[in-house]
């Protein structure tokens, strides 16, 4: 009974319906559906997926609770890597420095920045009710982190550097 979404030739329909339908339930696990991403999905296929997810989030073609679960897969799937260098990290900085809702902004600001244990065992659902309990410590420089992103990684690929919608303030 929702709208149907048109994905650019990023992922097909089949595989956005499948990615969609691992959203559907708000009161799952937010690692529970990472874990069933990773199931549904071949490791080959990952990048592809989360840049279809990447693209759901900036265009706000997705609720809230899915936010939370997109937000999450892309946090996972570079988790073991170097801080820093996650391809997805612009957009988690770019969405901060939007009008957010308080939760969404303290459950971004957790995963960037004090990733806590029991958060991925939470349901979006539970984190919005619970967002008051959620702490947040000094909130981080958004800019500097850019900044940092960008030196760590400009070289490296022209496609990184792109994935900011605003430029850093000088």
């Amino acid at each position: 009974a929702g709208q149907v979404l048109e994905m650019p030739a990023i992922i097909t329909q089949k595989d956005l319906n499948s990615l969609l339908s691992l959203f559907s339930d708000d009161t799952k696990a937010i690692e529970s559906v990472a874990q069933l991403f990773h199931r549904t999905f071949a490791k080959t296929d990952h990048f592809r997926v989360a840049t279809a997810l990447s693209l759901l989030i900036q265009e706000r073609a997705i609720s809230l609770t899915q936010r939370f679960f997109a937000f999450f897969i892309l946090f996972d799937l570079y988790k073991s890597e170097a801080p820093g260098t996650n391809p997805f990290l612009p957009i988690f900085l770019d969405e901060l420095q939007k009008d957010l809702q308080m939760c969404e902004r303290k459950f971004l600001l957790n995963l960037l920045c004090y990733p806590p244990k029991d958060l991925p065992k939470k349901s979006p659902k539970e984190i919005i009710e619970q967002s008051d309990a959620l702490t947040m410590g000094t909130e981080p420089d958004l800019i500097a982190m850019q900044e940092e992103y960008l030196k760590k990684m400009g070289n490296i690929s022209g496609f990184l550097p792109y994935g900011f919608l605003s430029p850093p303030h000088e």
